[in-house]
């Protein structure tokens, strides 16, 4: 066989709901959301850009391959767990899993037992999109 084909990942939780707080579940998990917005802000851009949003929502990166090489995304996915009703309770009605693959020759990655395991406990929809790796 050949060298093998390098790919790194990135997963992260998408949290959304009509009267979802994102600055309310930060102050109740103690958890660190990015792009965060809060239901009723003026969206910048996109679908409502200059209009009030009808919903909030926020990311939680879980991992990142390129941050931790090697890493695994067990520790973060337990975590989530642990703090998913206190962000259903911060109004997360809307709670998904997306694992973006960036790869160089073909999109081949492994998902240790461990992580399978800690994701079906989740019991959350995981998508999974691959991409050529940026140059």
């Amino acid at each position: 066989m050949g060298p093998r084909a390098m790919s790194r990942r990135f997963l992260y939780c998408l949290l959304r709901g009509d009267a979802f707080s994102p600055s309310l579940a930060e102050a109740r998990t103690g958890l660190l959301l990015v792009d965060a917005n809060e239901p009723g802000e003026v969206a910048p851009s996109g679908r409502y850009a200059g209009e009030a949003l009808p919903y909030g929502s926020a990311m939680l990166v879980l991992f990142d391959e390129d941050l931790g090489p090697g890493a695994s995304a067990v520790e973060p996915l337990r975590a989530l767990q642990a703090r998913l009703p206190a962000l259903r309770v911060a109004g997360a009605t809307e709670v998904s899993l997306y694992l973006v693959v960036a790869y160089e020759k073909t999109c081949d990655f492994v998902l240790p037992p461990e992580e399978l395991a800690a994701l079906a406990e989740l019991g959350l929809p995981l998508a999974v999109s691959c991409h050529p790796a940026a140059s």
